[in-house]
């Protein structure tokens, strides 16, 4: 058997909502840092994630860079890729926080965007000027700030580099024209902006998250691509849906309408790993955001997501996380 009928599947009556339940756990919160005025001959070169939460005010855990071209075009490097053209209304995440360079057409040596930006405390929005007399490129340069925990199926399944470019066809005209009122409400400060700008950027990466989803192939593998096949997607909904349920794979299995082989087949081909794995990660990943939103003891919350003994949940968190629950919890207090 290699699939399953679609009018067999069986999914939960909630009509579950994966990709929000995911966001909703990512405590996500997006900032707009400044307006950058480049004129060639010009280059700036943006630390990782880890560094440039040193250079910036605000307490981070993990780090979402993204740009805006407001106006011109642009280059952007990652290492090892080859270097892709930004024209004007572009937008590019870089989920991993990966070190990279914005240049212009002609040849320039590149400046740490660290120190073209002043002490804080800083304005609501830097306007950064920097580079010659030529033609000009104006970028909004910003970030989005979420919880990183290590199985987070979003943070381990995204490309490096995610680009919607103005030149294409996302499917879905509200994202162009998020980009757009974004930067407009960048170059253009007016009442309500700094109430304003934090959403239209969290808005901007659900959307593009969503064309990224819509643009995978059949052959692509990860959780997005997971969300597209009829088997893993159903199953996925289901152990969302009922996480702390005691689900035997012969029981998901028939609930999705399909056997435990072409189950398990589904699940490691996008997934790579079977399904009771997955839901074992990701009570851990649920136990993970309670212990940062309550202070319920540690034996308590290792009752409630089905462990027989507090060692046994200290084990199997520090397995996943690398730390025990009670060193992980001390040390989101302090973030």
């Amino acid at each position: 058997m290699a699939g399953t009928p679609e009018d067999l599947i069986e999914t939960p009556s909630d009509g579950r909502d994966l990709l929000s339940d995911l966001l909703s756990g990512m405590r996500l919160s997006g900032t707009v840092l400044f307006r950058a005025e480049f004129r060639e001959p010009w280059s700036v070169v943006t630390p990782d994630g880890c560094h440039l939460a040193q250079v910036l005010p605000f307490r981070t855990e993990h780090i979402i860079p993204f740009h805006i071209i407001a106006a011109g075009g642009c280059w952007l490097g990652l290492r090892n890729d080859a270097p892709v053209w930004l024209a004007e209304g572009d937008a590019v995440l870089l989920p991993y926080g990966d070190s990279h360079g914005l240049y212009g057409r002609e040849t320039a040596a590149a400046v740490e965007v660290g120190k073209l930006l002043p002490p804080p405390p800083w304005p609501d929005i830097l306007v950064v000027e920097h580079g010659g007399a030529g033609a000009k490129t104006s970028v909004i340069c910003g970030f989005l700030q979420c919880d990183e925990l290590l199985f987070h199926p979003l943070l381990r399944h995204l490309p490096r580099l995610l680009h919607v470019s103005s030149g294409e066809e996302t499917g879905d005209r509200w994202l162009g024209s998020t980009i757009r009122h974004t930067a407009d409400e960048t170059s253009r400060l007016s009442p309500g902006s700094r109430s304003m700008l934090p959403r239209l950027t969290e808005l901007m990466f659900v959307e593009i998250l969503r064309a990224h989803i819509h643009g995978l192939s059949a052959d692509d593998a990860g959780w997005f691509a997971a969300l597209n096949d009829p088997v893993a997607g159903a199953a996925l909904k289901w152990l969302h849906a009922e996480p702390m349920k005691d689900w035997s794979v012969e029981e998901l299995a028939r609930r999705v309408g399909t056997s435990r082989s072409v189950l398990n087949e589904h699940f490691r081909r996008y997934l790579d790993q079977p399904p009771i794995r997955y839901l074992a990660k990701w009570r851990l990943q649920l136990a993970a955001q309670q212990m940062k939103t309550d202070s319920l003891p540690m034996k308590a919350i290792a009752e409630q997501y089905g462990y027989e003994s507090e060692a046994a949940f200290n084990r199997a968190f520090k397995r996943c996380f690398g730390l025990p629950p009670g060193d992980w919890r001390k040390r989101q207090a302090r973030n």
